[in-house]
């Protein structure tokens, strides 16, 4: 893998981790949740972000 490919790569990879904070911020601000709740929703976006990061580190870029 290229230094470009590599960059490009992890610039998508931010953007994908961005996008879900802003799903769990908008869930959190939509719905009562208590902290038990809260923290289910914090592990399940990580473990979503750990799982994509694994599934895309060796797939080419198109």
């Amino acid at each position: 893998m290229g230094k470009f490919e590599v960059k490009i790569k992890e610039e998508v990879m931010q953007n994908l981790f961005n996008d879900t904070t802003k799903i769990y911020e908008m869930i959190e601000t939509r719905f009562i949740l208590d902290d038990a709740s809260r923290d289910a929703l914090i592990a399940l976006c990580n473990r979503f972000n750990d799982d994509l990061s694994l599934m895309l580190k060796e797939i080419k870029l198109a």
